[in-house]
């Protein structure tokens, strides 16, 4: 996000901060409202990680056009407001993408369902992360992307 007005003007807060006020219509560019979003670090085209993070997503019963896919950098910043506004989902699941990214000034409970903004928010590590750590993975399944996608216990 290079094209970042420069709207904050002081030493507390950071420049990258006036992140959240750029306009993210060129990062979600063809994308529809749908009621599911998946933000993940990058993602190699046809890459293992790829193929994990598909496998995920069909578990969850999530087919392509059921979800958008916002990849970011672990530096980037994208104001969930507007995500929230122009997308319309309700369930987020952030792989490796922490709250502060999106400018969410909270702090998630990890690896399961969190509630906020009439949203399910579902943090958790990135996908090799997850591959690395079998019992977050299961703790992940149980208790964040069972509830919301297979049971649908948050309506």
């Amino acid at each position: 996000m290079d094209n970042a007005p420069d709207i904050i003007k002081t030493q507390i807060i950071p420049d990258t901060y006036n992140q959240f006020w750029s306009d993210v219509s060129p990062r979600i560019k063809g994308m529809d409202p749908l009621g599911n979003l998946v933000v993940s670090l990058p993602l190699e085209a046809g890459s293992a990680t790829e193929t994990q993070l598909l496998k995920m997503l069909q578990a969850c019963a999530l087919t392509p056009g059921t979800y958008n896919l916002l990849q970011l950098s672990a530096e980037d910043k994208i104001a969930w407001h507007q995500l929230r506004d122009a997308l319309k989902p309700k369930n987020i699941i952030l792989l490796g993408i922490t709250a502060e990214q999106l400018g969410i000034a909270i702090h998630f409970m990890p690896h399961q369902v969190n509630r906020f903004n009439d949203c399910s928010f579902i943090p958790t590590l990135s996908v090799p992360e997850l591959e690395q750590q079998p019992d977050i993975k299961k703790h992940l399944w149980n208790y964040g992307l069972k509830p919301v996608f297979v049971e649908k216990i948050y309506g």
